[in-house]
C-alpha cells in the first residue's frame, strides 16, 4: 500500500471517528448536568421543611462543601467581562465557551501529521473540520429551540441560566441560547477551514453574514428584520448534510404548532361556541406600555415565572400581558388598541424554566420597569403557598424600581389582595422606588424605561397619602423617591441569620449588574459559621 493511500485511509478514519468522540463528550456533559439537576431538585424538596436556628456559631467542618461551592459560585457567576455596551459575560460563560471551542479545534487539528512527517497537513484537517461542523449543527439548532430535550433534561430554559439549588449546574452550563450563538460562530470558522470551491465559499459566506447580522445591536434595532434574515440565509444549506438539523428544527415547529392548537382549541373548532371568550382586549397604559388581557383555555397551564414570549402570567383563568411598546408589531398594536374592541390572540407557550423557590428561608425579588412581569408571579406564588402552609419561607422582600408613580396602579389590586390575611410565620416587605422626578408622569425616555432603574439619588420615603393608593396605605408597603440601595437591602438580609437566601432579578443590565456587585464577594468564613448561602437568578431582559 502506498504512503498516500495510507494517509488517505487515516484521514478518512479520523474524519469519522473524531466527530463521534466530540458528540460522546458533549452527551456526557449534558448527562452530568441532568443528573445534578435531578439531585438538586430532590434535595430541595427533601429539605423544604427544614428549620434553621438563625444563629451563627463557630466554624463547622461539615459546612465546608457548602462554603466552597458558594464561594466558587460568587467568583464564577457574579464577576463579569464587558465587551462594549452590548455584551456582558460572566466567568462561567466564558469558561464553557472557551472549553467548547477548545474541544472542537483540538479535535480538528490533532494528529494532522502525514506519514512522511509533514505537520498540519491541509488534507487531514480540512474535511475533518467540515465533518465536525456538520455533526454539531443539530446541537446548535437544538440549543436555540424553544422546545428541546436538553432543556427538559437539565431544567435550563432555552433563553437563560436557571438557578437550581445545585450550584454545580450554575457553574457548568450557561444559557442555552447563548451557547447556540457562540457555537454557531465557532462552526462558521470550521466551515471556512473546510470550505473549498464555490459551494463551500457560498455556504461559509452566508453563515458569516448570518453571524454578523445576529449580533445584539442588530437584534435590538430591528428584531423582525433579524428573524427574516435568520430564516432566509441558511436556505443555501438545505441540500446535503443539513437534513438532521432540519428535522430538529421541524420537530420544534411541530411541537409549537401543537401547543398553539391545544391552547387555542376553541379557535380551531368550527362548532365551538366559546371562541369569543378567548379574544383579547388591549388597553393603553402609557405611551410605552400596553396591557393585553384574555381568558385562557382550559388546556393551557403554566408555572409562575414562565412566559409566552412577552408575558405577564398570574393565577386563575385570566392571562394578562404587559407589553413594552417598541417598533414593529407592538407599535402597530398600540395604534390599533381600543378598549371597546376585542382581538383574536393565539397563545404559544408556556416557555422557560423559572427558579424553584423551595427550601429558602428568605426570597428577594428585584424588578425594574417591565421586569415586574417576571417577579410578580413568583411573589404571588410564594405568598399563596405560605398561606396554605406549603412553604417554609420566613421573609419575602419585593422591590420594584419604576420611573412613574402611576405605574403602581398596574399591580395595585393583585398585590393588595395577595397581602391580605398573611400568616404570622412570614414577613413581607414591598418596597417601591420612583427613580424619575416626582410629579413628572410624562416620564419615559425613548429608551427602555428600566435602563434608569438605578438613576437618581437615594432619598427618604415619600408619604403614600400623596398618591391615594390602597396598596401604599398598607404598613407592608413603602414608597421611596430615588434608586434602591441594593447593597444595604441585601446586606441586611444576610445579617438576619435566617438561612438560605434566593435573590431573583429582572430588569435592565444596570440593575442586574448592581445586584451582582452586592453578592460577588465570597463569604466562606461566614458560611462556615452558619451564615446563609445565596442563590442568584437573573432573568434575561430584552432580546
Amino acid at each position: 500500500m502506498t504512503p498516500r493511500a495510507t494517509d488517505k485511509t487515516l484521514r478518512v478514519a479520523r474524519s469519522f471517528a473524531y466527530p463521534k468522540q466530540i458528540l460522546y463528550l458533549i452527551a456526557s456533559f449534558i448527562a452530568l448536568v441532568s443528573l445534578c439537576h435531578i439531585i438538586s431538585v430532590a434535595f430541595r424538596y427533601a429539605t423544604r421543611k427544614r428549620v434553621y436556628s438563625g444563629k451563627r456559631a463557630s466554624a463547622s467542618v461539615s459546612r465546608l462543601p457548602i462554603a466552597l461551592v458558594d464561594s466558587i459560585q460568587a467568583l464564577t457567576m457574579r464577576w463579569t467581562i464587558h465587551l462594549g455596551s452590548s455584551y456582558m459575560f460572566n466567568f462561567a460563560e466564558v469558561g464553557v465557551v472557551i472549553g467548547y471551542m477548545g474541544v472542537l479545534f483540538s479535535w480538528t487539528f490533532v494528529n494532522t501529521t502525514t506519514l512522511e512527517g509533514q505537520k498540519v497537513e491541509a488534507h487531514y484537517y480540512a474535511n475533518r473540520a467540515g465533518t465536525i461542523a456538520a455533526s454539531q449543527l443539530p446541537i446548535v439548532i437544538a440549543l436555540g429551540m424553544k422546545n428541546n430535550i436538553i432543556s427538559s433534561l437539565t431544567g435550563i430554559g432555552f433563553e437563560k441560566v436557571i438557578t437550581f439549588c445545585s450550584h454545580l449546574i450554575h457553574l457548568t452550563l450557561p444559557q442555552l441560547n447563548f451557547l447556540h450563538r457562540m457555537s454557531a460562530r465557532t462552526l462558521v470558522i470550521l466551515i471556512w477551514i473546510h470550505g473549498g470551491g464555490r459551494c463551500g465559499f457560498l455556504a461559509a459566506s452566508s453563515l458569516s453574514l448570518l453571524c454578523i447580522l445576529s449580533i445584539r445591536p442588530v437584534r435590538e434595532k430591528s428584531y423582525e428584520l433579524f428573524l427574516i434574515i435568520h430564516l432566509t440565509l441558511p436556505c443555501n444549506m438545505t441540500y446535503y448534510g443539513s437534513w438532521p438539523s432540519l428535522i430538529v428544527w421541524g420537530l420544534d415547529r411541530l411541537i409549537s404548532m401543537g401547543k398553539i392548537v391545544i391552547a387555542n382549541f376553541s379557535y380551531f373548532n368550527p362548532w365551538s361556541k366559546s371562541s369569543k371568550e378567548l379574544d383579547a382586549t388591549v388597553e393603553v397604559l402609557s405611551h410605552h406600555f400596553l396591557k393585553v388581557t384574555l381568558h385562557r383555555s382550559k388546556y393551557f397551564y403554566w408555572r409562575p415565572g414562565q412566559s409566552a414570549y412577552l408575558s405577564f402570567p398570574t393565577g386563575g383563568n385570566k392571562l394578562t400581558f404587559f407589553l413594552r411598546v417598541r417598533k414593529g408589531f407592538t407599535a402597530r398594536l398600540m395604534q390599533a388598541a381600543s378598549q371597546e374592541s376585542t382581538y383574536k390572540a393565539f397563545i404559544n407557550g408556556p416557555y422557560s424554566s423559572p427558579p424553584i423557590l423551595i427550601g429558602y428561608q428568605s426570597i428577594m425579588l428585584f424588578a425594574g420597569g417591565s421586569g415586574i412581569s417576571f417577579t410578580l408571579p413568583l411573589f404571588l406564588s410564594v405568598i399563596n403557598q405560605a398561606k396554605r402552609n406549603k412553604l417554609n419561607c420566613r421573609r419575602v422582600t419585593f422591590v420594584w424600581a419604576i420611573r412613574d408613580p402611576d405605574q403602581v396602579k398596574w399591580i395595585e389590586d393583585v398585590l393588595s389582595s395577595a397581602i391580605k390575611d398573611l400568616p404570622n410565620s412570614i414577613f413581607v416587605a414591598i418596597k417601591l422606588y420612583v427613580t424619575a422626578v416626582l410629579g413628572n408622569s410624562e416620564g419615559f425616555e425613548e429608551g427602555d424605561p428600566s435602563t434608569d432603574d438605578l438613576e437618581g439619588e437615594k432619598v427618604p420615603s415619600t408619604p403614600s397619602s400623596q398618591y391615594g393608593s390602597r396598596l401604599l396605605e398598607s404598613p407592608l408597603t413603602s414608597l421611596n423617591q430615588g434608586r434602591p440601595d441594593l447593597d444595604a437591602l441585601i446586606k441586611n438580609e444576610i445579617e438576619a441569620d435566617i438561612g438560605p437566601i434566593s435573590i431573583n432579578v429582572c430588569g435592565s443590565q444596570s440593575l442586574a449588574e448592581a445586584v451582582r456587585r452586592s453578592v460577588r464577594v465570597p463569604r466562606p468564613m461566614d458560611v462556615l459559621r452558619g451564615g446563609p448561602t445565596i442563590s442568584l437568578h437573573i432573568e434575561p431582559f430584552g432580546v
